[in-house]
């Protein structure tokens, strides 16, 4: 097996074209020896067809593999497009500056032991890259696995056997990149366009690569495996781009990290990396992937269905057990599977009179003998029911011919025929999950090169079909409109140079109180008790109704840690006791601290606590957090995040995606909160957030949301 010769002549606007599709590839450090990099290099290149020209640089060889070499670059007596550099690293940047000094445009810089081994290689790769701009040269790498383009024929990996298709393919593991090839060659009906080993991002980065894909006419999804990004904001810029496009399916490693360093706030602790990395880059239209056997199956699908309607599924089988699996796969995923229409109902009756299931999911077999005919005559039955969106067929389709033997192939080849015909017409996803899905049988190879997936996995199929719902579904999302940009708030601006006169990184309450005003949002009335002497002053509506008691410290963020906090409080007897309570136990528990008194604030009415935060990620910049709040909000952890600046659609999505979202909206009996009113909350802290960057975290836990509002009971936010 080998690259079919192709060349692709569609118009791209990336620079990267001129290189990762080259027309002349230089290989400096070519060797005779089959066991070094620089000859297997050239072997793969000459095995994989490549449609330009191969320049082996060797001072000491004339010619290697029948090819003429070179002594160095600066001896080709023609241009290079791309120079595949084998030497070892401490060559580097001298040989990009040779690459330089003739004009390459690009290097693929396979060696490792640069940034990611040690403080020495992070000094070498920077002076490698200082060579590179200086003189135009574009690196891929350091430390990668190389480069491939299936319709050109460069292979700069060496892996044989590549299929040329319509998936593209950005990686940080060789090893993932060739769990994809092997999975391609398995199944021997889908391949790649461009394959790209990111390595290191010293001089290109994921967001260039990203653009470049949404660029390649031939590219019709892209698969990422994501370490570590150098510049997550770009990456998600470009990905907003791309996805309104062809769909990008990522998965990230690295998913239990806590993030960097210890965050001061419920807003940074519960920012992990991955936690805010998957609801930005859902928010950006990236299909984010929770198992990495999906990737290659899920792009594959969505390639081919991109643009349509997957959430309705029908289940066809012959069999009871797994319809049960199926069905509980596609719930877990958010799939429906609507009732069919009477007359499909009836139609399907007349096909399998004896069936024991003709609802949805239709269990075609049960009394019936199970015969391939009954799959593809339900099919098309089942495809004409305009309730449903996309089929599944579950069961051993595709391998009657090994269950049964060669009395069952031209039967189940003709009904693989019959479904290929009826898909194609129907214009609805079909899948097919067999458990005879590695077996080659003529029927499968029959429904795979007509483009239908056939998979072994009930789950991976399931995730197939959310792929395609989920990627309608961004498509169908309305461009959000754009928002002003919200310029400094003047009192702001004032609040905060107030505690920086004061030496403070952080808000006292009562200024973080007064920070929300300014910008709109609607705060409890409050007063700060400095003495026991104040508590007489209050107004009678403080005194009238139960209030909360709160120490005001630029050292203590918890106040409830430290025994800063009492509830329920009537009266101004209770109130100016519940003072000196609460001051007495804050200088037992922490004798450093600097009070500046103690808060006091009427009792919240009760609603739902929900936590609504900003933090800042270290590589997708200001981040909006919303979830369930209180003071189990750590250990519920039920958050969804977005990227600032927040539209109103990312909003409203942020309360649909966490799992107590049903509690918003009220259970047993309760009035639900008011949507509108939180979402209102999110947009101006966004707001407030951008405006100020010099405020790093806000905290506010709880809110409390009810029918006609919210209350912020409590706030804190952090400063640079």
């Amino acid at each position: 097996m080998t690259l079919l010769p192709h060349r692709n002549t569609a118009p791209m606007a990336s620079s990267l074209r001129a290189f990762l599709k080259p027309r002349t590839v230089a290989i400096i450090g070519a060797s005779r020896d089959p066991a070094k990099r620089g000859h297997r290099a050239i072997q793969a290149l000459l095995n994989s067809r490549f449609e330009g020209r191969i320049v082996p640089i060797n001072p000491k060889e004339p010619e290697i593999l029948s090819l003429p070499c070179f002594p160095d670059i600066a001896a080709v007596p023609f241009e290079i497009d791309l120079a595949l550099v084998c030497t070892p690293s401490r060559s580097t940047p001298e040989v990009i500056r040779a690459c330089g000094e003739k004009g390459v445009k690009g290097a693929v810089v396979l060696a490792g032991g640069f940034g990611e081994a040690s403080p020495e290689g992070a000094e070498l790769e920077a002076r490698t890259v200082e060579v590179a701009r200086r003189y135009g040269v574009r690196l891929v790498g350091p430390n990668t696995n190389g480069i491939f383009d299936g319709h050109t024929g460069l292979n700069l990996v060496g892996w044989p056997g590549v299929y040329r298709g319509s998936l593209g393919v950005l990686s940080q593991s060789g090893n993932v990149a060739m769990s994809l090839m092997t999975t391609s060659i398995r199944t021997e009906h889908a391949g790649f366009t461009t394959f790209i080993g990111v390595g290191n991002e010293s001089d290109i980065r994921f967001d260039e690569y990203l653009r470049f894909f949404g660029e390649d006419e031939a590219t019709r999804a892209v698969i990422a495996y994501v370490e570590g990004f150098k510049d997550g904001r770009a990456f998600l810029d470009a990905a907003r781009e791309v996805t309104r496009r062809k769909p990008v399916v990522l998965y990230k490693a690295g998913r239990t990290g806590q993030g960097q360093g210890a965050a001061r706030s419920h807003s940074g602790s519960l920012a992990g990396d991955y936690a805010v990395g998957k609801g930005a880059m859902r928010q950006a239209g990236i299909i984010v992937l929770e198992r990495s056997d999906e990737m290659f199956p899920v792009a594959d699908m969505l390639s081919r269905h991109a643009s349509r309607p997957a959430a309705r599924v029908a289940v066809l089988s012959e069999g009871g057990g797994v319809i049960s699996q199926a069905a509980d796969a596609l719930a877990e995923r958010g799939l429906s599977m609507p009732a069919l229409a009477a007359a499909t109902e009836a139609a399907l009756k007349a096909i399998t009179p004896n069936a024991t299931q003709l609802s949805n999911p239709i269990d075609a077999g049960g009394a019936t003998d199970p015969h391939p005919r009954y799959i593809a005559a339900s099919s098309r039955v089942i495809l004409g029911d305009p309730s449903v969106d996309a089929l599944l067929i579950v069961g051993f389709f595709g391998g009657y011919q090994v269950r049964y033997g060669a009395s069952a192939i031209a039967d189940e080849n003709k009904a693989a025929q019959e479904l290929v015909a009826m898909a194609a017409e129907a214009g609805k996803p079909v899948i097919v999950q067999s458990h005879y899905a590695d077996f080659p049988t003529e029927a499968i190879t029959i429904l795979r090169e007509a483009g239908i997936l056939v998979v072994r996995s009930i789950e991976i199929a399931a995730a197939c079909l959310a792929g395609v719902a989920e990627y309608h579904s961004i498509l169908q999302r309305a461009p959000a409109p754009a928002r002003a940009p919200a310029g400094p708030v003047p009192e702001v601006c004032e609040i905060i140079a107030g505690a920086r006169a004061g030496g403070r990184t952080s808000l006292l309450e009562p200024e973080a109180l007064r920070l929300l005003a300014a910008a709109g949002m609607p705060v409890p009335p409050h007063a700060v008790l400095r003495s026991v002497a104040d508590v007489a002053e209050l107004g009678s509506d403080f005194k009238r109704e139960e209030v909360a008691l709160k120490v005001v410290s630029k050292d203590i963020l918890h106040k409830s840690d430290v025994g800063g906090v009492l509830l329920g409080l009537r009266g101004e007897a209770a109130i100016a006791g519940g003072m000196a309570a609460v001051l007495a136990e804050v200088r037992r528990r922490r004798p450093e601290a600097e009070v500046a008194g103690v808060l006091v604030t009427p009792m919240a009415r009760r609603g739902v606590e929900v936590i609504v935060g900003v933090t800042t990620d270290p590589q997708y910049g200001r981040i909006m957090m919303f979830g369930l709040g209180g003071v189990f909000v750590e250990v519920l952890k039920d958050v969804a995040f977005r990227a600032l600046p927040l539209t109103p659609a990312d909003a409203a999505e942020m309360l649909d995606e966490i799992k107590g979202r049903a509690i918003l909206d009220g259970v047993r009996g309760k009035q639900g909160a008011d949507r509108r009113q939180i979402v209102d909350l999110m947009l101006r802290l966004s707001d407030i957030a951008v405006a100020h960057p010099e405020i790093t975290e806000i905290d506010l836990n709880p809110v409390i949301l009810h029918a006609e509002g919210y209350a912020i009971v409590d706030a804190r936010m952090l400063l640079a």
